[in-house]
């Protein structure tokens, strides 16, 4: 079987990287886009490839806003590029997230979402709930949903290295900083309540102007520690090791690749009950979930920073999420695709 990855996210995320390697052993070849073509991008992208099915991550990069006047253009013409590319093969979509990040209320958004996931033959969720949220608000039959765990990233990053210095408890913000990470709450409360750890934020930020922000808003507060740049994988290995937990704090959000990759290193894990989306196998000893920060979450955070990471605890998550078995359940999925 021949399929389409598009768009390319490879460079960012090893999620698309590590699916097609596994699937590669099933004897299923996975191609990538060349490039981004401009006009009709999902439709070009594939001009030339012959295959059986075109798996879709991440659609709005068909539509994406670059704030060049031709935002709204893009959005109004992704119908089309999307006709066109189903005419070449039957389209399989996974829902990594229910909207664009930082892209709430825009015109055309939810209609070109709807269209996609009407036009797939089924459609990819990381959980139960989440298949459950996009059946029920792009109205698509629950039918057409599959839930296949998101897979063990940790298979990319290697093992840890030995902890660095002998400084006191830290709580490690990592990812990209966005606005959708509801990273400013979580410094205001670290200001004002004190607590007996290091609040680390480590990541490329969104834009300068938002890295300003989270620079004025932590200030000079000692017991926040911020490294606004893009985290090399050695860099990450090492914030991770020096983790005594890690901590989400989503404004939405409905999947998470990072919850995840903590989970599957046995770091605890601190998480609103809220994002109720993100499947971590619980109840688990290193998921702690709380409310709101103004009413239990140091409680959370103090079992969370005493808990210790637990890299053997983590063994069954790591099998239930092995790219192996991700992909044996991905190509069973392609397998009814393209009776």
């Amino acid at each position: 079987m021949k399929v389409f990855f598009a768009p390319d996210y490879r460079e960012g995320v090893a999620y698309q990287a590590l699916l097609a390697e596994a699937l590669a052993e099933r004897g299923i070849e996975v191609t990538f886009p060349v490039g981004h073509r401009r006009v009709l991008p999902l439709s070009r992208g594939i001009e030339g490839w012959e295959g059986d099915l075109l798996h879709i991550h991440w659609p709005e990069k068909f539509f994406e806003r670059r704030h060049d006047g031709l935002d709204f253009l893009r959005k109004l013409r992704f119908p089309l590029d999307l006709a066109l590319t189903a005419r070449k093969a039957p389209l399989v979509v996974t829902a990594h997230d229910l909207r664009p990040h930082n892209r709430g209320g825009e015109a055309l958004l939810h209609s070109n979402f709807q269209r996609i996931y009407h036009a797939a033959r089924a459609i990819i969720a990381h959980s139960e709930k989440a298949a459950e949220e996009v059946a029920l608000t792009y109205r698509v039959k629950r039918a057409k949903l599959r839930v296949i765990p998101h897979g063990d990233l940790s298979a990319s990053l290697g093992s840890l290295p030995p902890r660095a210095g002998s400084g006191g408890p830290v709580c490690l913000m990592f990812g990209t900083v966005e606005p959708y990470k509801g990273i400013e709450p979580v410094i205001d409360w670290w200001r004002a309540a004190k607590p007996d750890a290091t609040l680390a934020i480590a990541g490329k930020p969104f834009s300068a102007p938002y890295a300003k922000a989270i620079r004025e808003r932590a200030g000079d507060a000692r017991n926040i520690r911020l490294d606004l740049a893009w985290q090399t994988d050695a860099a990450l290995r090492q914030w991770l090791a020096d983790a005594d937990c890690v901590m989400f704090h989503y404004r939405a959000i409905f999947t998470s690749g990072a919850a995840c990759l903590a989970r599957s290193l046995g770091i605890p894990v601190l998480i609103p009950n809220r994002l109720d989306t993100i499947d971590l196998a619980e109840p688990h000893p290193s998921v702690f979930r709380f409310d709101a920060l103004e009413t239990d979450f140091r409680p959370a955070l103090e079992t969370a920073l005493n808990a210790g990471a637990d890299f053997a605890a983590a063994a069954s998550w790591r099998e239930a999420t092995a790219w192996p078995r991700i992909a044996q359940e991905t190509a069973r999925v392609y397998e009814e695709c393209v009776l």
